[in-house]
């Protein structure tokens, strides 16, 4: 249940289970070697700390969006991804990384940064969970949507693999297809995976589809659309420029 009542009645459940939730030993060192491999803080560019969780699917732009945006608005991106990559290294499931991502942005906010959160907040709890830790920092939580074409999208998933550039976390991932492009099929089922979370598809007849973005049940500050290369940067500055001024 989405809204106002259903982020109430999911906030209830999580602070409980915020309260219960603890790191073991391995999730502990996995969080601290996350911390070592971050940049310096960047300071912020806002007069308030600020929280930024990104909505958007895999090769939808997210982490060249977060990168962007952080020189813009001052903020240190904490990835998703690299948190999972160091849970697996000390042979941990992925449960904790939300968590981590958690404790890694309240630190940043302590020290006087913003944070982007380089993940998909696309459902519910996970969006209401780092609202009810905002709290705590005294942050504001807002959340920017990526989007692109799916063509687009599929290709530049490809297209990384073609230059021998595969993901980290995904080319490491479990799968058993072991092709040299096994990153990139990862990546791939993990967008058929959500794909029905962001889009609709459309039979346009003749066997053809098209897809559509569905409209999404929260508020977000920006959609981005990082389709055209020559564009997407225009649409970052102008979205930058105006957290900057409303926060």
């Amino acid at each position: 249940m989405e809204g106002k009542i259903g982020d109430f009645l999911l906030s209830l459940g999580i602070k409980v289970y915020h309260k219960m939730e603890k790191l073991n030993e391995k999730e502990i060192v996995a969080q601290r070697q996350y911390l070592l491999s971050l940049k310096n803080f960047s300071e912020r560019k806002t007069k308030k700390p600020l929280i930024i969780g990104l909505v958007g699917l895999v090769g939808s732009g997210k982490s060249t969006v977060a990168e962007e945006m952080a020189l813009m608005v001052g903020a240190t991106v904490v990835s998703g991804d690299q948190i999972r990559i160091f849970l697996r290294k000390e042979g941990e499931r992925y449960e904790r990384a939300r968590k981590i991502a958690e404790n890694v942005a309240e630190g940043v906010i302590i020290n006087g940064g913003n944070v982007i959160i380089d993940s998909d907040f696309i459902y519910q709890k996970k969006r209401v969970s780092l609202k009810e830790k905002a709290k705590k920092m005294g942050a504001k939580v807002i959340f920017i949507r990526t989007y692109s074409e799916i063509d687009v999208m599929i290709g530049r998933i490809f297209e990384a693999d073609y230059k021998n550039t595969p993901d980290d976390f995904f080319g490491g991932a479990s799968s058993v297809w072991q092709g040299k492009n096994k990153g990139a099929v990862v990546k791939e089922r993990e967008m058929i995976c959500r794909m029905l979370s962001h889009y609709v598809a459309i039979n346009v007849g003749n066997g053809r589809y098209k897809f559509e973005l569905k409209k999404l049940p929260f508020k977000v500050f920006a959609e981005i659309d990082t389709t055209s290369e020559n564009k997407w940067k225009q649409e970052v500055k102008m979205v930058a420029g105006q957290i900057r001024s409303s926060y």
